[in-house]
């Protein structure tokens, strides 16, 4: 009965994240429907399809034309506009990103009654809400790019944004890494006292990652440098996973450079020397293993995604 309830606790912890992270990222697409001379066309269903969202939104304009798709999680959308009377227009790739508000405004004519009207490569729509200058890196990037394990390798791949050891990591726009603010799936996980990065995340589990690099919203007051926001992967109406393996150690490395010192018999004088040769060589191992799997349980109602990840290391000293 215990582990039931735990059970069950998990379950609900697990919804209220989901939910909780859904509405953080969640986005709107606002626009106006009229005719060919500029009436406005109330009734028009309006549909929007993502691969990442269960289901699809749907709103209907009102007396004035105008339609409100609310909520809609980032990604690629396909927008279906259909009227009996007029053809039906489908507009693709409309990408959108978190928090943004994006205005499409559509025309349509009697004249393409039974016709299907497919629009696509069209000039990127502009955010009419926000003012923020933003950058996206999409799992497709994430794929093909060099990168380390975690996101914050990945982040330094968009311009303005460095590694920088001496400012505390991850510097945007010449800002420390402790000026930025950090969120997994719109939880924040800015480290409470460095102001760092306060959690890892594998590049396996990244679907995309999001930089504002300036003129975010007030509730990011205490961001100085960037907002860095990491979308994890889910489930979809297909099955899909990864067995995750990966190593590093001191057998993958070569010798060390070798080092200029003060001589400690005479400072005066100037010396390479090798720590490696003198002392020996650490050893160290590192090994990654995990997987995942996204899938559903009911298509278009209904999905899940898993992962498991654990870290082993262990260092040898010599000296």
């Amino acid at each position: 009965m215990k582990l039931n309830k735990i059970l069950i606790n998990l379950i609900l912890i697990a919804i209220m994240s989901s939910f909780v992270s859904a509405q953080a990222n969640s986005s709107k697409i606002i626009g106006k429907v009229t005719d060919k001379e500029g009436t406005a066309l109330p009734g028009v269903n309006v549909y929007a399809l993502n691969p990442k969202m269960v289901g699809s939104a749907y709103a209907i304009t009102d007396k004035n034309g105008v339609y409100r798709l609310l909520s809609l999680q980032p990604g690629n959308f396909i927008i279906k506009f259909e009227l009996e009377g007029f053809g039906t227009i489908i507009r693709k790739n409309i990408a959108i990103k978190p928090r943004q508000t994006l205005c499409l405004n559509i025309k349509m004519s009697v004249q393409d009654i039974g016709r299907t009207i497919i629009k696509e490569g069209e000039a990127p729509m502009i955010d009419v809400k926000s003012t923020s200058s933003e950058m996206t890196l999409l799992k497709e990037e994430i794929e093909t790019l060099p990168r380390g394990r975690d996101f914050t390798s990945l982040v330094a791949l968009m311009p303005s944004v460095n590694n920088e050891k001496w400012l505390s990591g991850i510097s945007v726009d010449g800002a420390s890494g402790a000026e930025n603010q950090f969120y997994v799936d719109g939880m924040d996980t800015t480290e409470l006292y460095y102001g760092t990065s306060g959690m890892s995340v594998a590049y396996d589990f990244v679907e995309d990652v999001h930089i504002n690099t300036s003129g975010y919203q007030a509730e990011f007051e205490g961001a100085m440098g960037g907002v860095i926001n990491v979308i994890t992967r889910s489930g979809g109406n297909e099955f899909h996973g990864e067995i995750i393996g990966y190593y590093e150690g001191s057998k993958l490395t070569g010798k060390e450079r070798d080092t200029l010192r003060n001589s400690p018999l005479d400072y005066n004088i100037a010396e390479y020397v090798n720590y490696e040769d003198m002392y020996g060589k650490d050893k160290y191992d590192r090994f990654e293993v995990g997987f995942n799997l996204g899938g559903y349980i009911l298509k278009d109602k209904v999905w899940f995604f898993g992962a498991f990840f654990t870290c082993i290391y262990k260092t040898d000293k010599t000296c």
